[in-house]
C-alpha cells in the first residue's frame, strides 16, 4: 500500500482545540460513520471476487483463505477510522464542516509518521470483567484439567497506517487486484501443520478497509485505521448522530525509545502530533483569525506548524 501525500483532517474550530491542547485525536467505531455499508463494502467484493475464482484454486488455498476471514462477516464496529483527505482545500468538506456555523479547519497530518491508540486503563486484569470473561480464554483438555489459550487482558493493537480509499466502480480491478496478492502471498503448508502467511493481513488489518462504494468519491479520502484488544483497555465513549460511539484516543509517541507497536502507548508516551500545517477555512480568513491560531499553536508546541488561508471563494 502505498503511503499518500497528504492527510488533511477537516475539523471545527473546538475539535482542532481539543486536539492541539491534549495532542490527541479521536478514531470512531467505523459502524458509526455516514456511510452505513462502511468496510461491508469492500469485503462483500472481495467474496464476490473470490466466488469467480474458487474452481481456480486449490483446497489448501481455499482453506487458508478461510482461515484469514475471507468468507467470514466483516465487523465494522471493531475498527476504529480516521479520515482525512488528499485535497487540502476541498469545497466539498468545507461545506460539510461549516454546515454548523462553527469556524472550520483543516489539518495536514505527516502521513509518514506513525500514530497508536492511547492505552486508557493500565490496570493488570479487568476491572469489572463480565460473566464469562476468562473461562473463554481456557479449554478444558481433560477431566478437570484446562489450558490457558489467550491473555484475554494483554494489550494488542493492529493499524494500517495511512492508506488512500479506493472507490469501487463497476470496472474497478483494484478489488481483483488485492485477492491475487492475497493468494500470491499464500505458503502450502506441509502435510504435518498448518500454518498461514499472507503478505496483506500479516502486518496489519484486513486491506478491504480502503475500499468505499464510489458515491463518496468527491471525499477524495485516505484514512488510517486500528484494532484494539481489549477494549477496555482503550475504547471510549461519546454520543453521537447515531447514539453512543465507541472511539480510541490516537497520538504519536514521544522521545525516541523502541516502541512495543502491539500495546499501544500510555499517557507518559504521547508526544506531538505530526502536524505540518493548519489551513483555515473560507470566510475564516480575517488577520485576527490567523494571530489567534499562531499563539495557539505556538503555546502547546507546534510553533513549526505552517498556517495557511483557503483560496475558495464560499461563505
Amino acid at each position: 500500500m502505498e503511503t499518500p501525500e497528504h492527510a488533511w483532517h477537516y475539523t471545527t474550530a473546538h475539535g482542532l482545540l481539543e486536539i492541539v491542547r491534549r495532542h490527541r485525536i479521536w478514531a470512531t467505531s467505523a459502524a458509526y460513520m455516514n456511510d452505513r455499508n462502511e468496510i461491508r463494502e469492500g469485503r462483500d467484493a472481495i467474496r464476490r471476487a473470490l466466488e469467480k475464482r474458487r474452481p481456480q484454486l486449490e483446497d489448501w488455498q481455499l482453506k487458508q483463505l478461510a482461515e484469514i476471514g475471507i468468507d467470514s462477516d466483516p465487523t465494522p464496529i471493531s475498527v476504529f477510522l480516521l479520515s482525512a483527505a488528499l485535497d487540502g482545500d476541498s469545497l466539498t468538506l468545507w461545506r460539510s464542516y461549516g454546515a454548523g456555523g462553527e469556524a472550520e479547519y483543516a489539518i495536514d497530518f505527516d502521513p509518514i509518521v506513525s500514530m497508536w491508540p492511547v492505552v486508557q486503563n493500565e490496570a493488570e486484569q479487568h476491572p469489572e470483567p463480565p460473566p464469562g470473561y476468562y473461562e473463554d480464554a481456557r479449554e478444558e483438555v481433560e477431566t478437570g484439567h484446562f489450558a490457558q489459550l489467550y491473555d484475554p487482558d494483554a494489550a494488542s493493537v493492529l493499524a494500517s497506517g495511512w492508506g488512500k480509499v479506493e472507490y469501487l466502480g463497476d470496472t474497478s480491478r483494484v478489488v481483483e487486484d488485492e485477492l491475487q496478492e492475497i493468494i500470491d502471498g499464500l505458503k502450502k503448508p506441509h502435510e504435518d501443520s498448518f500454518y498461514v502467511m499472507f503478505s496483506d493481513y500479516q502486518q496489519g488489518l484486513d486491506p478491504t478497509v480502503f475500499f468505499k462504494q464510489p458515491g463518496f468519491s468527491d471525499e477524495n479520502e485516505v484514512r488510517s485505521t486500528w484494532r484494539v484488544e481489549p477494549w477496555w483497555r482503550f475504547v471510549l465513549y461519546r454520543v453521537g448522530r447515531f447514539g453512543i460511539a465507541p472511539y480510541v484516543e490516537v497520538s504519536a509517541k514521544r522521545g525516541t525509545q523502541p516502541l512495543h507497536l502491539w500495546r499501544g502507548i500510555t499517557q507518559d508516551e504521547v508526544g506531538l502530533l505530526p502536524i505540518r500545517s493548519v489551513r483555515i477555512g473560507p470566510t475564516r480568513g480575517e488577520d485576527d483569525a490567523e494571530v489567534t491560531l499562531r499563539a495557539l499553536l505556538d503555546a502547546h508546541g507546534y510553533g513549526h506548524v505552517e498556517i495557511l488561508r483557503s483560496s475558495t471563494p464560499y461563505r
